[in-house]
């Protein structure tokens, strides 16, 4: 089934205009179509990312979703999200950005300093007793879009991303995605998470989280197995957050 499913390019389907890849996704596999595939459209009109928060979509960004029959438990698919970031590294140095800048925020964004990069979303669902996963990606390739709680920056701003396009990057991401994804798959979630700290932003710094249960102080150390975050709290014990949102602190 993994060989099955990565050994291969997967089929792209364009779109001029679409409300967000993600939920074409849904649609798709809620009709029984699981891929594996790429959907990417040129422009969204209703693009989002974690928490129902709205992305948005200039053109001339990268705006793709990969679908794909996911062969293992729900529980593990979250952990594809760590694959997916370093994808985006990883493809963006093969088309010869220098990604020397870029971080990875946990749990799925991609930043160069505080600035955002790019966003991933991977959500996931069941359709005749198989699990389906959607890992959409909105990477800034030409524009960095302004926003009013954020800065931002596009891979164009970086050396050697003057003249990358959202096809190129596409191209690149699918290779990149299938190599991380067949690693998770194969080998556990142990090399994602050695390779993934190895571009983490934040770690050893003072950071704040906000997960369900309250606010939460202290320095990241690390990501555990079961890829929650590991902070130090002030008294010396350790907290680890599962989900939340994460922010650097001065």
């Amino acid at each position: 089934m993994v060989v099955e499913l990565l050994s291969q390019a997967w089929p792209i389907t364009r779109f001029g205009e679409i409300d967000s890849t993600n939920e074409e996704a849904r649609r798709r596999a809620s009709d029984g179509d699981v891929g594996p595939c790429w959907l990417t459209t040129e422009v969204q009109t209703a693009g989002r990312g974690r928490l129902g928060r709205a992305w948005s979509s200039p053109k001339g960004n990268l705006f793709a979703t990969a679908l794909l029959p996911y062969p293992r438990p729900a529980a593990e698919a979250a952990l594809a999200c760590f694959s997916a970031g370093l994808a985006v590294l990883d493809a963006a140095r093969s088309c010869g950005v220098d990604v020397g800048q870029v971080k990875l925020k946990w749990p799925n964004d991609v930043l160069v300093g505080q600035a955002k990069l790019c966003g991933i979303l991977t959500e996931t669902g069941q359709i005749n007793g198989r699990l389906w996963m959607a890992a959409g990606f909105g990477v800034n390739v030409e524009v960095a879009p302004e926003r009013p709680d954020r800065p931002t920056r596009c891979l164009a701003d970086l050396p050697g991303g003057a003249g990358l396009t959202a096809a190129r990057m596409l191209a690149a991401l699918d290779v990149a995605f299938r190599v991380r994804l067949r690693s998770l798959l194969v080998e556990g979630f142990e090399p994602t998470r050695v390779a993934w700290l190895e571009q983490a932003a934040h770690l050893g710094q003072r950071v704040e989280l906000t997960p369900a249960s309250g606010r939460i102080e202290g320095v990241m150390t690390g990501l555990a197995a079961d890829g929650a975050l590991i902070v130090r709290l002030g008294d010396g014990s350790e907290s680890h957050v599962r989900a939340g949102e994460i922010s650097l602190l001065s």
